[in-house]
C-alpha cells in the first residue's frame, strides 16, 4: 500500500514534469517570451490561485476540517521558522547578495505553483483546502521576514502588503464560506471551476518557460548553492516529517503539511532578489535546480513519510 501511494505521486509528479517541459520548449522556440510569462504568472496568482482557493472552500462545515486548518497554519508557521533557523548559520561568511538569496531560498518554498497541483492530483479538494493555509502563512512571511532578510531593514517592510494579497485575501473571504456552509449560485460556480482548473497546465507552463532561461553552468563548484539546495529539499521537509510522524494525523493532513515544505525554492526568490538588488543569478539558479531536484525529492519524502507512518 505504502509503495502504491508512492507509486501514484511519482506518477503525478512525471505528469507535472511533462507539463514543465511543454513551457521549457515554448520558451526555447520563442512561442513565449517575457513578458507572456509575467502575464500568466499575474493570472495565476490574481485570477486562478483565488478561484482555487474558493473552490475548495465550497464544503459543507466539518469541525474536524477547521481543527486540521489550525494544524496546517501551525505546522506552516513552523516549517518557515526551521528554515530561517537553519539557513541563519550556514551562509555568515558569504557576500550579502549571496547570503540574503540563499537563506530566502531555503526559507520559501514554491508552495502555490508547484504544490497546489499535486495537492489536488494526489489528495483532491480536501488537501487543497489544507494547503492553501500554507500559501496564506507564506504570503505573510515573505512581506514580513522575506523583505527584513533581503534588505536588513524593517522600514522596508510593509504589513499592508502581507495581509492585503491575493492569497491572504481570499482565505479570509473562503473561511466565512466554509464556516457558514454559503453555497456560491450556479453560473458562477462553475466559472470559477474553470478557471481552478487551468491551474496545474498554465503554473507549470510558467514553470518550465522561466526554466529556459535558468543556467545550471558551473554548479558542481558552488557549494553555498548545494548546500542551500539540500537544505531546501532534504533538511527541513525531513525535520517537518518527523515532528508529523509523532502526531496522530490523517494521511490527506500530513501530506497537505509536508508536500509544501518539501517544494523547491519560491519564485519569490527572484522577484525579491531583482526588486531589492540582490544576487539574481544565483536566485534563478536555485529555482531551476531545486524545481528540477524536487522531481525526485518530493516523491521520496512522501514514501519515507508513509513508511514512517
Amino acid at each position: 500500500m505504502i509503495f502504491d501511494n508512492a507509486l501514484i505521486v511519482v506518477n503525478q509528479v512525471f505528469i507535472l514534469f511533462l507539463l514543465i517541459g511543454v513551457g521549457y520548449l515554448l520558451r526555447k522556440l520563442s512561442l513565449i517570451d517575457e513578458n507572456g510569462i509575467r502575464q500568466m504568472t499575474n493570472m495565476l496568482l490574481m485570477i486562478i490561485t483565488p478561484c482555487i482557493i474558493i473552490r475548495s472552500f465550497q464544503t459543507p462545515f466539518d469541525a474536524s476540517l477547521l481543527g486540521g486548518m489550525g494544524i496546517a497554519m501551525g505546522f506552516a508557521i513552523l516549517s518557515h521558522v526551521i528554515g530561517a533557523l537553519i539557513a541563519r548559520p550556514f551562509f555568515r561568511r558569504q557576500p550579502d547578495p549571496r547570503r540574503k538569496v540563499l537563506e530566502f531560498s531555503v526559507v520559501f518554498t514554491n508552495c502555490g505553483f508547484m504544490c497546489i497541483p499535486l495537492l489536488a492530483a494526489v489528495l483532491g479538494e480536501k488537501g487543497v483546502f489544507y494547503g492553501s493555509i500554507y500559501i496564506t502563512v507564506f504570503n505573510v512571511a515573505q512581506w514580513t521576514y522575506g523583505v527584513l532578510l533581503m534588505t536588513g531593514s524593517r522600514k522596508n517592510v510593509s504589513l499592508f502588503k502581507s495581509l492585503v494579497n491575493p492569497g491572504t485575501v481570499t482565505v479570509l473571504i473562503a473561511i466565512p464560506i466554509f464556516i457558514f456552509s454559503i453555497r456560491l449560485p450556479e453560473a458562477i460556480s462553475v466559472v470559477v471551476g474553470y478557471l481552478a482548473d487551468t491551474n496545474t497546465p498554465l503554473a507549470m507552463i510558467v514553470i518550465g518557460a522561466q526554466m529556459a532561461v535558468v543556467s545550471l553552468k558551473n554548479i558542481a563548484g558552488d557549494r553555498p548553492l548545494l548546500l542551500a539546495t539540500g537544505l531546501r529539499l532534504l533538511v527541513v521537509p525531513a525535520i517537518v516529517m518527523v515532528i508529523l510522524s509523532l502526531l496522530p494525523l490523517d494521511r490527506v493532513l500530513v501530506l497537505s503539511c509536508l508536500i509544501p515544505a518539501a517544494a523547491p525554492t519560491a519564485a519569490a526568490a527572484g522577484l525579491f532578489s531583482t526588486r531589492f538588488r540582490q544576487d539574481t543569478a544565483l536566485a534563478a539558479q536555485m529555482i531551476g535546480l531545486t524545481t528540477l531536484l524536487s522531481i525526485v525529492t518530493i516523491p521520496l519524502m512522501i514514501l519515507l513519510s508513509d513508511l514512517l507512518a
